[in-house]
């Protein structure tokens, strides 16, 4: 009795990791069978986004409005961002979902901020991100925050982590210009000095990441946002001197253009419906040319109607080394005591801080 009890219970133990070894490779199976299903998803995905980039693109060959063509791009961003997230979300850290992340931030035009963050809860230390950072360091998106600074705590490669603070230096400056946010400059000029101390050997496009953050924070402390604009002086069409302080008590809009350059005369319309908006307000547009020649903003000037304030700089000196230009057209948005309130911003977003800045003046009387 003993002997059977024994051996039944020997026979059981030898079942036992039979018993066990059946569902674990039934698992292993399906895990693998998962994997494939996920990047045959993954691999349709691709495949899918790409006909529809050739159809959105045949369709913005004939679109007659930037709101047609920003509708067209906008439901090709929701669709894809929504299956993006779908797909990578199911199981974040597998290698399907990295491919994915990765794949969705080179290539397609995303929706708010999903994709990034799952990057930044999950692939911060994945050497692939550089790519992306190095990208972030040009075009940063506020939407990418989040990510950049995981990356800069979390990733072992220095070159990495130095283009994810130099991005997001990049990304409260242009949020202080854009919003007129004095906290967000301070924000940037801390990140460049970081950089100048931590990375200044991480390689841009441009050079040294050292050498171009003195020069941004050059820029925010002379130029910044909260800065006293210095009294600028030029000459006027006459050839008459003429300076900023001239218009002291006024909100004042300096665009710094030539008549060669495309985006400069595309703000043209907008300007002008501006300027007769508030042509009964302490308010002031000046536009100061970069052309070679004055003759050929006079000629300019006679068939396309700009009627505000016009100063001729020339291509070189004067403002353009004062301000130290580096694009056209540059931006500068004052208040009445000559503070720069707001840098490089445009059309719709340059009337609402000029109506913003006319109703504090207004507030304050």
């Amino acid at each position: 009795m003993r002997y059977r009890i024994g051996t039944s219970f020997v026979a059981l133990l030898v079942m036992v990791p039979l018993a066990v070894a059946v569902p674990l490779m039934a698992l292993h199976k399906s895990a693998d069978q998962e994997n494939k299903e996920r990047n045959a998803q993954f691999q349709k995905l691709q495949k899918e986004f790409q006909n529809s980039v050739e159809e959105a693109s045949k369709k913005l060959e004939s679109v007659q409005s930037h709101e047609e063509a920003r509708t067209i791009v906008r439901k090709l961003s929701k669709e894809y961002t929504a299956r993006i997230v779908q797909l990578a979300a199911s199981a974040p850290k597998d290698k399907v979902s990295g491919d994915v992340l990765f794949w969705a931030v080179d290539n397609v035009p995303l929706e708010g901020s999903k994709v990034y963050d799952l990057l930044a809860d999950n692939w911060a230390a994945d050497a692939r991100i550089k790519k992306f950072c190095l990208r972030m360091t040009q075009m940063p998106h506020e939407a990418a925050a989040k990510l950049l600074q995981k990356v800069s705590e979390e990733n072992k490669d220095k070159d990495i982590r130095g283009l994810a603070v130099f991005a997001l230096a990049v990304l409260s400056k242009e949020k202080s210009e854009e919003k007129g946010d004095v906290q967000a400059a301070g924000e940037a000029e801390k990140l460049f000095e970081r950089v100048c101390t931590e990375f200044a050997t991480v390689k841009l496009p441009r050079g040294p990441a050292g050498e171009q953050a003195k020069s941004a924070l050059r820029e925010i402390r002379k130029r910044g946002v909260g800065k006293k604009m210095p009294n600028l002086e030029s000459e006027d069409l006459q050839g008459n001197k003429v300076q900023l302080k001239d218009h002291k008590g006024k909100v004042v809009v300096l665009d710094i253009w030539a008549t060669w350059c495309g985006p400069c005369r595309a703000m043209i319309p907008h300007e002008r419906d501006m300027v007769e908006k508030l042509k009964n307000k302490p308010f002031a547009l000046i536009s100061i040319s970069a052309d070679a020649k004055k003759e050929t903003l006079e000629q300019f000037l006679k068939t396309n109607k700009m009627p505000w304030t016009h100063w001729w700089n020339g291509q070189n000196g004067g403002i353009l080394q004062e301000l130290d230009v580096q694009f056209f057209p540059t931006i500068y948005v004052l208040d009445g005591e000559g503070v720069i309130r707001y840098k490089n911003i445009r059309n719709e977003q340059l009337e609402e801080a000029v109506e913003k800045l006319l109703a504090e003046a207004e507030g304050k009387k």
